[in-house]
């Protein structure tokens, strides 16, 4: 039975939404890269995994049809970049 057909049926139906996009940003680099060694990913693997993982920046544009805002430049210091494919695996 679907959740529209238990609704018109009148059952109680339920969920749980789980917000991981904090959970994102708590990932410690350092760790993570830890165990990506662990793994396997060593020399230059190791190397481009640093690079992505390490010392990038990010801002907010706001682009408006009238005005474009930029926010400042910020220096992430941990996570796993957000909406990346390699994202959720590194996660």
């Amino acid at each position: 039975m679907t959740h529209s057909q238990s609704l018109n049926s009148k059952l109680i139906v339920g969920g749980i939404f789980c917000d991981l996009q904090k959970a994102f940003d708590c990932v410690n680099d350092d760790i993570l890269l830890l165990k990506l060694n662990f793994y396997g990913n060593t020399g230059l693997v190791n190397k481009l995994s640093e690079s992505y993982l390490k010392n990038g920046f990010q801002r907010v544009i706001i682009d408006n049809k009238l005005m474009q805002y930029f926010s400042k430049q910020e220096l992430v210091s941990d996570g796993v970049p957000q909406g990346s494919i390699l994202g959720p695996l590194l996660f």
